[in-house]
């Protein structure tokens, strides 16, 4: 059996539940872990000790009857998050300083909730890159090899989780912020249906900011897909401002036998970067669900032009992104695309003519997404989840090249797919299938191994109906094994 610190929120909580383990031992247990491990993984960058162990201590004394779902587990935030007694900087030095004076909605009502929080994860600088580094706490590394990253932008967040530094994060997702991570540590991560989770004292946008963006949501990482449906539960809210009228009812999965959902495999596709052997995996995975009595269609597709979602995505994207940018930056991105003579289809070319993106042009943009969606819908009227890549490749080396403002020190790095360099940024592919259209998206670890590190999977289902691709991940879980520990990170059960 997994020592306590690697076992599932579900477990750790009943335990806390039957007082077999009160939170101040959990919580000790766990910065004793933080201490040894983190300082070759640099994935808890803020703590605040004592105010976690007045709340845990308060926790051992609270009747039972006034425990919420999370009574008493300690938990750390992805430093994109406003949490009070703790810095929330987001990676930029200009807001190293920054300690809020209110808890973002989402971690209020974790804490509500009897969360016991305890520290924030790393982060890239602004929350945009596919790896966890920043100015101003250093470079983040994966617990399956030091040498690979983590992901991003919940890089930290995925890493505390499968190193056993906490049980559940709460992450947050525009560009496979939660599913990269999730697939790169072997861990489980589900990017919610847009507008569920409160965005709130997210960042970006500025601290202060009322508006959240399009396509952004929150979401958590953890160590089973039972502990995502956990805290989703949780999460799921109207913003502020809405709760007078509005409430959010997440339906039922459409399933509750794995053998009943109807599934289409999307291992590969033309255009879309991915190595074969994670096609080989997914095939492979596919066939561990076809032997649990599951029905997997290897051709089903959505009517949709892959290429026209990309582009879609892409534009929408990088307008959302750097809404708010200074003009002498967006002069930097437009001219970073005219020095390197890009192709149109190349990223800086399309990143520059979408920070140009006029309000009629962002209304067609409106209009196209929402034909796109009414697709999808017709595709789940004939199946339940799709399962498709997260990212090209699993976790790769370290890979820091490249100067300038935004996304342009992006440009000129390459992930190697195949054997052959393809365009970084094309970790955006696969996630953005789903981000463009707001559907929910949970990524799950097959067991597959490639060259050691874990192969994940992401299950995209019907827009709002969380609830399935989240019973489809436990139901797998149940039949084929979910999540496993790092070898670095394993140690003898207590």
């Amino acid at each position: 059996m997994l020592s306590v610190e690697l076992r599932s929120a579900t477990e750790i909580l009943a335990l806390l539940r039957e007082r077999k383990l009160g939170s101040l031992e959990l919580l000790e247990i766990l910065l004793k872990r933080v201490e040894q491990l983190n300082p070759g993984l640099n994935a808890v960058v803020a703590m605040d000790i004592e105010r976690a162990r007045r709340d845990a201590r308060a926790a051992d004394h609270l009747p039972r009857d006034q425990h919420g779902p999370l009574h008493g587990m300690p938990m750390t935030i992805k430093d994109a998050w406003e949490v009070v007694g703790m810095p929330a900087t987001c990676g930029m030095p200009e807001l190293a300083q920054h300690w809020p004076e209110q808890d973002a909605d989402a971690v209020a009502r974790l804490r509500a909730a009897g969360a016991v929080v305890f520290g924030k994860t790393n982060v890239p600088l602004g929350a945009a890159d596919g790896q966890s580094y920043n100015p101003v706490y250093g470079v983040s590394r994966n617990p399956w090899n030091p040498e690979r990253t983590p992901g991003g932008s919940s890089g930290g967040a995925a890493a505390a989780v499968a190193a056993g530094f906490t049980p559940l994060e709460l992450g947050s997702d525009i560009g496979g912020s939660i599913r990269i991570p999730a697939h790169f540590c072997g861990i489980y991560g589900h990017k919610t249906s847009y507008g569920v989770v409160p965005m709130r004292g997210h960042i970006p946008p500025p601290p202060g900011s009322l508006t959240a963006p399009l396509l952004g949501i929150g979401g958590p990482l953890a160590r089973s897909a039972a502990d995502l449906e956990l805290a989703l539960d949780i999460l799921a809210a109207p913003a502020a401002p809405d709760r007078t009228a509005w409430s959010v009812r997440i339906p039922p999965s459409r399933h509750e036998r794995l053998d009943e959902f109807r599934v289409a495999l999307w291992a590969d596709q033309k255009g879309y970067s991915v190595d074969r052997a994670c096609v080989e995996a997914m095939h492979l995975y596919a066939e561990d669900l076809r032997g649990a009595g599951v029905q997997v269609d290897d051709e089903a597709r959505p009517d949709i032009d892959v290429a026209a979602t990309d582009d879609l995505y892409v534009a929408m994207l990088f307008r959302i992104v750097t809404a708010g940018m200074p003009e002498p930056i967006l002069a930097l991105i437009e001219q970073a695309a005219a020095d390197m003579r890009a192709d149109a289809r190349s990223y800086p070319a399309r990143i520059a003519r979408a920070v140009r993106t006029s309000y009629a042009e962002f209304c067609a943009q409106r209009e196209q997404q929402q034909r796109l969606c009414r697709a999808w819908r017709r595709f789940f009227e004939r199946y339940d989840v799709i399962l498709c890549p997260i990212a090209p490749t699993v976790a790769f080396p370290h890979d820091h090249s490249g100067s300038g403002p935004g996304h342009v020190a992006q440009y000129s790095r390459t992930v190697t797919v195949d054997g052959r360099p393809c365009p970084y940024m094309n970790v955006l592919q696969w996630p953005g299938l789903a981000t463009v259209v707001n559907l929910p998206a949970t990524a799950i670890p097959t067991g597959k191994r490639i060259d050691g590190l874990p192969m994940g999977v992401q299950v995209i289902g019907p827009y709002l109906e969380d609830r399935t691709t989240l019973r489809f991940a436990q139901l797998a879980e149940q039949a084929l094994g979910g999540f496993i520990p790092a070898p670095s990170v394993v140690r003898p059960s207590a």
